[in-house]
């Protein structure tokens, strides 16, 4: 009994601290100026997952904005054509279906041949890391409401504790 409470404890927590990170890297997201179509933006969520011996926390967003969070070394893959395109008419640079192609292939072309800046080289930049930024600038309140609901909970397994010991002490006649 006192481990389902835990977990229903851990659960609600683990909820409350979610949907802070997920409030919490949208801000810098959008700080950051990140937002064309606000897809990204649009698809971070978390989702608290319960199995039999744990409970776990999991985030997760669209797959490029690993880039955007980390950026992208040269020469791996190229950016897909159709979402540079797509950028480029959000953006409002071009709109001749020609040029926007045109320059969908000069920006792959440039990613793939220099990547996209990474933590190594932004010194100072103020527009990567939304993710990593995020999590560590809220390490102390993520580790003081754990702390918080893991004392409650304690607590609350220690008064059901003796409470169930006055209980059998009283029924069976055992001396406390």
């Amino acid at each position: 009994m006192a481990a389902e409470i835990n977990k229903e404890k851990i659960t609600e927590v683990l909820t409350l601290i979610g949907e802070y990170l997920n409030d919490a890297m949208l801000v810098e997201l959008l700080l950051q100026g990140h937002k064309a179509s606000g897809k990204l933006a649009d698809s971070i969520s978390s989702k608290v997952t319960t199995t039999l011996n744990s409970v776990l926390l999991t985030g997760e967003f669209e797959y490029y904005g690993r880039f955007v969070d980390t950026g992208r070394k040269a020469g791996v893959r190229r950016v897909p054509i159709a979402a540079l395109e797509a950028w480029i008419k959000q953006k409002g640079f071009e709109s001749d279906a020609k040029k926007v192609r045109g320059m969908a292939f000069a920006i792959q072309r440039t990613i793939f041949e220099k990547g996209i800046s990474t933590p190594e080289s932004w010194k100072g930049e103020t527009t990567k890391d939304f993710m990593t930024k995020t999590l560590t600038a809220s390490e102390d309140k993520i580790t003081a409401d754990i702390n918080a609901a893991v004392d409650a909970q304690m607590e609350i397994m220690i008064v059901n504790m003796v409470t169930e010991t006055i209980t059998l002490a009283k029924t069976y006649g055992i001396a406390a």
